[in-house]
């Protein structure tokens, strides 16, 4: 009889982060440590509870994300602010700082049909000479 593997699940590692000071930035880094190379290892940074967003949060994150990159790790972002969504898309740090499924709103489908936008109308100078 053979005895077939099934991929293991990703180990997840959850950060529940309600402030990100620059004295804190540091400590958090040094807690995120390499795992076993058998699975994948996910950091999900829930970020519900995180009030202010800022420049220096978007920086944090970021620096995360590297060092979860240098250990072989995934970063994940779960209920970031609207506000620190627009600034991670600003900064374009989308792909470094993917959101999990659910996070954010996205707006998707069409938009309003409306009138047809009207030319341009210019009011002929009596001094310009005549157009053929």
């Amino acid at each position: 009889m053979t005895q077939s593997r099934l991929p293991r699940q990703p180990n997840t590692i959850v950060l529940v982060l309600d402030s990100l000071d620059p004295p804190d930035i540091a400590l958090l880094i040094e807690h995120v440590v390499p795992m076993p190379p058998d699975a994948p290892t996910v950091i999900l940074c829930d970020l519900a509870q995180l009030t202010d967003a800022d420049m220096a949060t978007v920086d944090a994150l970021a620096r995360l994300a590297l060092r979860a990159r240098r250990l072989g790790c995934s970063i994940s972002l779960r209920d970031p602010s609207s506000e620190l969504c627009e600034l991670v898309d600003l900064a374009g740090l989308r792909d470094v700082l993917p959101r999990s499924p659910g996070s954010c709103v996205e707006v998707v489908g069409e938009p309003e049909q409306g009138e047809e936008p009207l030319g341009v109308e210019e009011e002929r100078d009596p001094a310009d000479p005549p157009t053929a």
